[in-house]
């Protein structure tokens, strides 16, 4: 951008006109390329006025971007209002900074091409060295291929398909290019972008306030757009700062004037002009003025500026008449800037001499009057500079004057010029193929292309884009019945994958009546019966899957096709349905046929569908079946089902009351492999872990994780059971107004979904009233929970408390044992522990004592994964055992309440006293504090999990390697680490570390 030097003359440039560059008139100095003749005034404004609060906003962004403290601006207003001068300042101003700028723009198709914004950007900074090799990103590097085809590394696996994994992956992109002095992404005319870059820029804007990243975006506010409601939601959520853009006042738009012909002061006449003409808008003064220079009605004297009143003089009325002016004064400038307009406001001037028919020489000439008349300007590309529209308005002044043979005779040759030019259409080529194609009158071509483009869009996972492109084609295809049926199998492909379960059946209707009129082969019609069928058991419809599948094997049958997908179909169908033993035989089946037909894929849905069921009645089976599909997802390369299979044996880990450490593999290798969905799953999972071995301070850290990853994700189910864990975990410290806090946080963030409705009874609040002691309260909540998940097979361990305290306490203990064993959940430690003690209780009010002893010994061995519910079911069951005069209740007493009694809670300690009054038993003495806490710290008020973060210390561990071993976050260990060294009386960590190895491991 120019700038007026201190003796207030005008900038000027002038041009080499040698031939470098393919026989043209291109020279390229400094990355930037002038085209002109002789000596050309650059009458666009060198300062930004009229902005002041809006640049002050954004400046204020700039400023907390070195401290990590990231935002999003939208800037919006009408077309010409001075938007992309504003953003220009913004990139200029953090270059200045040392700050890394990524510039994007999205670009008016009729269908845009996914995540158009977002690649150039990305792609325009880092063209030549590749995104970052860093280790937080390597997961990530595969998603963002989708982004950058140049990324991509052949063969890899796309990880999953989600938009938020997408936007994850910008982000962690967007922060390791910005780490230091902070990176600023600059996104314009967001008006014309796709779905899909817009959910990731929302995804941003909800998560960019921890990076050193400012998103700044620029879009048309005059009418309406989904860009425009996406800007006014996160401005509403407070994710986003909008800043508005008014039109310039008069005074105003006179300092524009004066800047762009660097003069402080404008004749009265043309400030008169401006005022008139430009309607306050900065582009048109800078338009204006450029057209009164060139028709040398605007003149610079000795004097200063001077408007030429001759008689004669007319000064456009619109923009509209100032571009047909400037092209009518240019002879031969209108055909090639009409053939230019067609391919968009960015254009590849190498097409335009085919498409004119003039040669290339006279076409880079016009090229050059029409950048001297300031209507165009040139960028720098790969492979090469290419044009563009100096504003979007320019392009539609020019489109607007075509008449329609004239633009449909164009476009025709545009679309051969377009073929030739680049064999098989790759990337945004194959949507200019099919807008050109429309607009030449051949809408089926047309039809196709958007049918191909919609294929590869479903290909890189953009569903939204993939949908808009077919459904576009669809209206294209005419009475080509042919195309419709191809158009239609992927537009149902891509309803299913994307979850229209309605749409689906729309489509897929449509298409089976088509396919019978072509006398399609049976296999085509086969897939669609599949694909409605797919679409039926994701929406748990289990009737109509069944009869989709019935229809698609009479199909197969008929037509030779294998059978495994549907045979695999029906198996989830019958697992929906309860049908265990005939989802098992299904499965089965599928699995043999996929081996044979090696389709490993669907080998490992069979696979999961076999280890789900056994998970419900033999965990060593279901470990073997998930073990068979890690086993040939590793040997097949199959990323996403290794991630599956070792999740689901880190589940049988957690249900199986096993170690943590496959549930914590499985997390890393589903983070490795992009697949953020399961790993969150997996952090929540871990989290029930921490639960199942009574470490509230645990869970509390892994349940804050969980919840963080999965609101990122927008995993509302997830978000809300991650704080539902932290609830049980305050329940288990006996602290009601925390649990309370966040079981509020659970509802709201899930939508009130009953699963998070149901465990939250369940276990937080029939835990706390359990620890208090008041097992009335307990029961109510117990009963209430049991409501909301009667009938599914959520795994709540409070299921099995439930059997026990209506053993206790209702009188009906057996039917309640019996409801649990029958959902198959008692595979479940936790769950089948307390259902063993409730037969126990029911037995030996019975009088069966022989039989409830028994009942103890098993239950009591199958809760020895963790002392506090063991020790705890001992409490309850000993109540009754006194009662009914079986087993040996003082001892389990004895044992619960020298657990007990050090480390709470004291309302269970205090029951155990009474009851080992009332059976006549000595009561020990209270003893503090806990034997594992040496006694002057815990004088110091040093927690067991501080105890071991001191003693990790001591050892020489970094913060990462505890927090490893520890299954918490690094921030939660600097957090023990900051209140250690507070306790202990040292300034800092190097002193604690110190302390801790003088001490080993602890304070004496």
């Amino acid at each position: 951008m120019p700038s007026a030097s201190s003796s207030g003359r005008s900038s000027w440039r002038s041009c080499d006109t040698r031939n470098e560059d393919r026989g043209s008139l291109l020279t390229v100095t400094d990355e930037k390329c002038c085209w002109h003749t002789g000596l050309v005034p650059d009458l666009r404004c060198p300062v930004v006025v009229g902005r002041d609060p809006e640049w002050q906003e954004l400046r204020r962004s700039l400023d907390r971007l070195p401290d990590g403290h990231g935002a999003t601006v939208v800037v919006a207003g009408e077309a010409g209002v001075g938007k992309s001068r504003l953003l220009s300042e913004v990139a200029a101003e953090g270059v200045r900074r040392g700050a890394q700028v990524l510039t994007g723009r999205a670009v008016e198709r009729d269908v845009p091409h996914p995540f158009r914004p977002v690649a150039e950007a990305l792609f325009s900074h880092l063209r030549q060295s590749g995104p970052p090799q860093v280790p937080e990103l390597t997961p990530f590097l595969h998603i963002l291929g989708r982004l950058v085809p140049q990324w991509r590394v052949p063969g890899e696996s796309p990880g999953e398909e989600s938009l938020v994994v997408v936007g994850e992956a910008v982000l962690r992109l967007l922060a390791a290019v910005g780490d230091g002095p902070g990176c600023v992404l600059v996104l314009e005319d967001l008006h014309w972008a796709d779905a899909e870059t817009l959910e990731v820029v929302e995804y941003l804007a909800d998560n960019i306030a921890g990076e050193p990243v400012l998103c700044v975006i620029s879009l048309r506010d005059e009418e309406p757009s989904k860009a425009l409601s996406c800007a006014h939601d996160l401005a509403a959520r407070r994710a986003a700062t909008m800043v508005s853009l008014r039109r310039l006042s008069d005074e105003e738009a006179v300092s524009v004037a004066a800047a762009c012909l660097h003069t402080p002061v404008i004749p009265r006449e043309l400030a008169e002009v401006v005022v008139a003409r430009a309607d306050g808008l900065p582009f048109l003064v800078e338009e204006l003025l450029a057209e009164m220079v060139r028709a040398r009605e605007l003149e610079r004297t000795a004097d200063g500026w001077v408007l030429d009143r001759a008689p004669g003089l007319t000064v456009p009325a619109t923009f509209a008449e100032t571009v047909w002016r400037r092209l009518a004064s240019r002879p031969g400038v209108r055909d090639v800037l009409v053939a230019a307009a067609l391919q968009g406001r960015s254009f590849d001037w190498r097409l335009l001499a085919d498409m004119t028919g003039q040669d290339e020489a006279t076409v880079v000439g016009r090229l050059r009057r029409a950048v001297d008349a300031q209507l165009l300007s040139v960028e720098a590309a790969d492979p090469g500079p290419r044009f563009r529209f100096r504003h979007a308005l320019t392009r539609e002044a020019v489109l607007a004057e075509l008449l329609p043979p004239e633009r449909a005779a164009l476009a025709a040759r545009g679309l051969r010029a377009v073929e030739a030019a680049h064999p098989g259409l790759p990337g945004e080529w194959c949507e200019l193929a099919a807008e050109l194609a429309e607009q030449a009158g051949e809408p089926s071509r047309a039809a196709g292309f958007h049918l191909e483009s919609g294929r590869r869009a479903f290909g890189s996972t953009a569903l939204t884009s993939s949908e808009a492109k077919l459904e576009r084609a669809r209206r294209l295809v005419g009475d080509n019945r042919q195309l419709a049926v191809e158009i239609d199998e992927a537009l149902c492909e891509v309803l299913v994958k994307a979850g229209n379960a309605e749409r689906v059946g729309e489509v897929g209707q449509r298409l089976l009546s088509r396919l019978a009129g072509l006398g399609a082969p049976p296999a085509r019609r086969a897939q669609v019966h599949l694909w409605l069928a797919r679409s039926a058991v994701v929406s748990a419809d289990w009737a109509s899957a069944l009869d989709q599948l019935h229809h698609a094997r009479e199909l197969a049958a008929s037509s030779g096709v294998a059978a495994n997908e549907f045979e695999i179909l029906a198996a989830q169908v019958a697992l929906g349905e309860g049908r265990l033993d005939d989802a098992v035989t299904l499965a089965g089946r599928a699995l043999t046929s996929a081996e044979s037909g090696r389709r490993y894929e669907l080998a490992c849905e069979a696979l999961a569908v076999l280890g789900q069921r056994e998970r419900l009645r033999d965990l060593t089976s279901a470990a073997r079946a998930f073990s068979a599909a890690l086993a040939l997802a590793e040997q097949h390369g199959l990323t996403l089902w290794r991630v599956r299979a070792l999740h689901e044996l880190g589940t049988i880990d957690l249900l199986g009351g096993g170690p943590l450490d496959r549930l914590a593999h499985a997390r890393k290798a589903a983070l490795d492999a992009g697949a953020l969905a399961t790993a969150a799953t997996a952090s929540l999972q871990m989290a029930a872990w921490f639960i199942n071995h009574a470490d509230p301070e645990a869970t509390i850290d892994a349940g804050r994780s969980c919840a963080a990853e999965a609101r990122r994700l927008r995993l509302p189910l997830v978000e809300g059971l991650g704080f539902t864990v932290q609830a049980v975990a305050h329940a288990l410290l006996d602290q009601r107004a925390e649990m309370e806090v966040a079981i509020d946080k659970a509802v709201a963030s899930s939508g009130g979904h009953p699963e998070v409705r149901g465990v939250a009874l369940l276990m937080a609040q029939a835990l706390l009233w359990v620890v208090r002691e008041d097992r009335g309260r307990a029961l109510r909540e117990l009963d209430a929970g049991m409501e909301l998940l009667r009938g599914t097979l959520v795994t709540a361990p409070g299921r099995g408390l439930w059997a026990l305290v209506h053993a206790l306490d209702v009188g009906d203990g057996e039917a309640a044992v019996a409801e649990v064993e029958a959902s198959g959940l008692t595979t479940y430690w936790l769950i089948r522990g307390w259902v063993g003690h409730a037969k126990a209780v029911t037995l030996g009010r019975r009088g069966r004592t022989a039989e409830a002893e028994e009942a103890f010994i098993r239950a009591d061995a199958d809760l020895a994964p963790c002392d506090w519910f063991r020790h705890h079911a001992r409490r309850l069951v000993a109540e009754a055992a006194i009662a009914d005069g079986w087993g040996d209740p003082t001892r389990w007493l004895a044992d619960a309440l020298a657990f007990f009694d050090p480390s709470g809670p004291p309302a269970v300690a205090s029951a155990c006293r009474s009851l080992l009054r009332q059976a006549g038993a000595p009561v020990p003495r209270r003893r503090r504090p806990a034997p594992d806490l040496p006694e002057r710290m815990a004088a110091l008020g040093v927690t067991p999990r501080e105890a071991e973060v001191l003693a990790l210390l001591a050892e020489g561990r970094p913060t990462r390697e505890i927090a490893a071993r520890l299954y918490v976050s690094p921030k939660t260990v600097e957090r023990h680490i900051a209140n250690l060294a507070a306790k202990v009386g040292v300034g800092g960590r190097s002193e604690l570390v110190a302390y801790a190895a003088r001490h080993h491991g602890g304070p004496e």
